[in-house]
């Protein structure tokens, strides 16, 4: 392990960092800027909302970044501004429902995405259809008719998964407890 990926005992300040800058690369690869795991990281494991003065105290960011950060990750429906009585400052948190979370970006994001394809590939199947004269025309849509049907089924799982609001892990217990297990004895040792 790099220095940078193990907390000194004494700081927890560096151990929120590198949870901070963990789940900032998980959100980068999911497409997100970076920066916006880094700062709803810092809300969900802070004890209380948080001024956007101390978030960006925490991870060395601007104003600027700060603000831009909390006006998407409220956007996005993962973080709110919330009022401390007496105080004029404005606080934040972060939400705490995984679930929550996930499913606001399935349904806002993933769900565009399967419905453009579709639309797409939609238009497509009609151009070759009023074209069967063309070289390989029948094949090309009947391919085409393939993406499509994988797409429709995709989308109809995506919206299942949305609506139902759960997904069964049971199949997966043994594997999800497996890491925690290990992860119990290590600290023990």
């Amino acid at each position: 392990m790099s220095e940078r990926e193990t907390p000194r005992q004494d700081d927890g300040h560096e151990a929120e960092l590198i949870a901070a800058e963990a789940i900032g690369d998980v959100i980068e690869h999911w497409g997100f800027r970076r920066v916006l795991g880094r700062v709803w990281t810092i809300l969900f494991i802070a004890a209380e909302p948080l001024p956007a003065a101390v978030i960006g105290e925490r991870l060395s960011l601007s104003a600027g970044a700060v603000s831009m950060s909390l006006t998407e990750l409220q956007r996005w429906g993962v973080v709110r501004r919330v009022f401390k009585p007496g105080e004029r400052k404005e606080y934040f948190e972060a939400e705490t429902d995984f679930w929550k979370m996930i499913s606001k970006v399935f349904d806002e994001r993933e769900r565009l995405l399967a419905e453009s394809v579709r639309a797409r590939l939609e238009r497509a199947v009609t151009m070759l259809e009023a074209r069967p004269r063309l070289p390989g025309a029948e094949q090309r849509a009947d391919r085409v008719r393939r993406l499509l049907s994988f797409v429709i089924v995709a989308e109809t799982a995506l919206d299942g998964f949305i609506r139902s609001r759960r997904v069964d892990f049971s199949p997966f217990g043994d594997l999800i407890r497996f890491p925690l297990r290990v992860a119990t004895r290590k600290r023990r040792a």
